[in-house]
């Protein structure tokens, strides 16, 4: 093979990989783009249904009877009456980061209805409740009510059965539509 025929070949065998280059580039900026513009559109979905919500009637009658949960703020160095461990949950959805705090001593369910996080001090199961947080033998424990619960720590991941599993200061409980860092402080 003459030289110059060797530098031709050379040649087109660039000119194909930057082709290449230049068509994979493309596709991955154009893929990009798509899911940047999905990703907006669902964060502004989020946005007006959250704006619809607060500026819906709180006189009006409500769709169902769960009350909404309340974030605590707290200080760990200032003096409590009642004593005992304290439990930290912090929920984690796609719109909102809330924190609880409560004794260990105390019972809680957790679930989710109507895609929204359901807190409560008491069992009702109209509620969509899916689990009990609480203390055995001085270990805080999580029961599963109904299947969808998960406990993850580390990055090994159980399901959360009636026969309830121990709580470790950073495992994370896995609901549907959300999650809850503990804490056990």
């Amino acid at each position: 093979m003459n030289p110059l025929t060797l530098r031709l070949v050379i040649v087109l065998c660039v000119v194909a990989v930057l082709a290449v280059c230049i068509a994979l580039t493309i596709v991955l900026w154009r893929r990009h783009k798509r899911r940047k513009q999905l990703a907006d559109q669902i964060s502004c979905k989020l946005r007006e249904e959250a704006l619809d919500k607060a500026l819906a009637n709180p006189h009006a009658p409500a769709s169902h009877s769960v009350p909404d949960p309340v974030q605590i703020q707290y200080n760990l160095k200032a003096e409590r009456t009642g004593g005992g461990l304290l439990l930290r949950l912090t929920e984690h959805s796609l719109t909102i980061t809330r924190t609880y705090l409560l004794d260990r001593g105390e019972r809680l369910f957790l679930g989710t209805m109507d895609g929204l996080t359901v807190v409560r001090r008491d069992y009702a199961p109209e509620c969509g409740i899916l689990c009990e947080l609480y203390q055995s033998q001085n270990t805080q424990r999580v029961r599963g009510l109904m299947s969808g619960v998960k406990l993850m720590r580390g990055h090994k991941t159980v399901s959360v059965g009636r026969e309830g599993v121990a709580l470790r200061t950073g495992d994370e409980l896995l609901l549907p539509s959300t999650q809850f860092r503990v804490d056990i402080l």
